[in-house]
């Protein structure tokens, strides 16, 4: 049998190589074994995002406050009409990677790109927020769009007339802490309550912006922009212009119709 020499160049190879591949082993196996977890964790997440917004508080589990009170439903963006789910894929719909697959996506014109995403899902995840009668009290739309820094994705909850707006947050950015980051502040996200999407000739209605109208005809539409972080809030301001005007337009248009 051949000794193996591990002071030779050949041996420490060797031992480098086993090395590795135990490590390797050893980080599979626990990727394997954590996958279960960090997707609850995963689903955790969102559903304590999404129920932010809901209107309702969490009592006991986030996971039966949940169940209790919101529906997930996929949304045809064209049609603006909920299509079948039988393997109820909505609560799990990963919009983000599939706006990259050429299966499942369309590019948006350049004109109206103001999100500055280029590509979207043909469908969205909405959800239901529903009262202990099973009545809808709110609508939460998915939105995201490119900032300062990163990409902003939050949630934006709309009255069931699809026009006023009841609650937003933000979970996941990058955008610097103490500025951009403020989105995330409750008191800069309370500017947002009550105002409209549209005007009553149709045309935009809600609006970033650092010269607000509080008094005039503004007053139903304009939210103030960040102190010192002027691109973030128009980032922002350019995400919502794009989902609420343009993606959820159909939808939005059937809802305040009555006609979903």
């Amino acid at each position: 049998m051949l000794k193996l020499n591990k002071d030779s160049v050949f041996g420490t190879f060797v031992i480098i190589i086993g090395f590795c591949l135990v490590c390797s082993v050893v980080v599979s196996s626990a990727v394997v074994a954590l996958g279960p977890f960090q997707q609850a964790a995963i689903a955790n997440d969102r559903q304590v995002n999404i129920l932010r917004v809901s209107g309702f508080d969490v009592k006991g589990s986030v996971a039966a406050t949940y169940k209790a009170h919101i529906e997930a439903k996929l949304l045809d963006l064209e049609t603006g009409k909920f299509i079948d789910d039988p393997d109820n894929k909505a609560d799990s719909f990963n919009f983000q990677s599939l706006a990259k697959d050429p299966a499942y996506n369309v590019a948006i014109p350049a004109e109206e790109d103001y999100a500055g995403i280029r590509t979207r899902t043909k469908v969205m995840p909405i959800y239901l927020s529903k009262d202990e009668n099973g009545n809808v009290v709110r609508y939460i739309l998915p939105f995201y769009g490119q900032a300062l820094w990163s990409t902003v994705y939050g949630y934006l909850a709309v009255d069931t007339d699809g026009n006023t707006m009841k609650a937003v947050t933000f979970y996941s950015h990058g955008e610097t802490p103490g500025l951009g980051g403020e989105i995330d502040n409750p008191r800069w996200q309370a500017l947002w309550v009550d105002k409209k999407l549209v005007r009553e000739d149709g045309s935009r209605g809600f609006n970033i912006t650092k010269t607000p109208d509080h008094n005039g005809e503004g007053k139903d539409y304009d939210v103030d922009s960040l102190t010192g972080a002027t691109l973030t809030a128009r980032g922002v301001d350019n995400a919502a212009n794009y989902w609420f005007n343009v993606a959820y337009k159909a939808f939005l248009d059937n809802l305040r119709k009555g006609e979903l």
